[in-house]
């Protein structure tokens, strides 16, 4: 049963649609954690309080769209989500799939099929629960990442580079891309004990795994990546030449 103990998380970018979803959420005994217009509103309100559960319109306004959110709260958060969207296009339903979605609800949407599908998938949550986490302290050369409902353990030494995306970081070994809510400059702090260095405003590169590096940019394996303007002659100190 619902009860205002139950915080949920609404992302949506129309305000009379947002308004709607929280008076039929209010009426039937939930609590609202927050109203989020964009992927990064809804992002800082986790971080300060994680809700029961998330509604994600798949395309909300900003460079992060709801399924890129759903991805990110799939590795970060570990809460359930439901997509409340009005695109039921095969690719859009194949990502949906993907992200493994606690529910997908077309709008305009019927308020007992919402509630129901909301109380499923804090049910099933509750059963599968997994414990939280995030890419934690670097320690003993390695740290876990989230993802999905499992924690993966990564070597700083697979480390390729870190690639700064808008208030996030991918960080991109050989064989994975890992998308993480910390900015490049925490990944830095987190880092600068071993061999990294801030290339570029946008880039953080493991020195070893350079292997070309020309006037504007160096080469990891067949990614180009540009040398910053005031980087250029810290990065030849730290290199050893022949």
């Amino acid at each position: 049963m619902s009860t205002d103990e139950t915080q949920i998380l609404i992302v949506e970018d129309e305000a009379l649609i947002a308004h709607d979803i929280s008076f039929t959420l209010k009426n039937a005994g939930y609590s609202i954690s927050g109203i989020a217009h964009s992927a990064n509103d809804a992002i800082s309100m986790m971080k300060k309080a994680p809700p029961a559960l998330a509604l994600l319109d798949i395309h909300i306004k900003g460079s992060i769209d709801g399924l890129m959110l759903a991805n990110i709260i799939n590795q970060e958060f570990n809460i359930p989500f439901i997509f409340l969207t009005s695109y039921t296009d095969d690719k859009t339903l194949a990502r949906v799939k993907e992200l493994k979605a606690a529910g997908f609800i077309v709008k305009p949407f019927d308020a007992k099929e919402l509630c129901t599908n909301i109380e499923l998938a804090i049910e099933r949550y509750k059963s599968e629960k997994a414990t939280p986490t995030d890419w934690g302290n670097v320690d003993n050369n390695y740290f876990f990442v989230k993802r999905s409902n499992s924690l993966i353990k990564l070597c700083v030494d697979d480390i390729l580079y870190a690639q700064a995306f808008d208030n996030y970081c991918n960080v991109i070994t050989k064989e994975e891309k890992y998308l993480i809510t910390h900015t490049l400059k925490s990944v830095e702090e987190k880092l600068e004990k071993y061999n990294f260095f801030r290339i570029h405003r946008s880039f953080l590169v493991n020195l070893p795994a350079i292997e070309v590096i020309s006037e504007d940019n160096v080469m990891i394996g067949d990614v180009s990546i540009p040398i910053g303007r005031s980087a250029k002659a810290d990065l030849m100190q730290r290199i050893s030449l022949l």
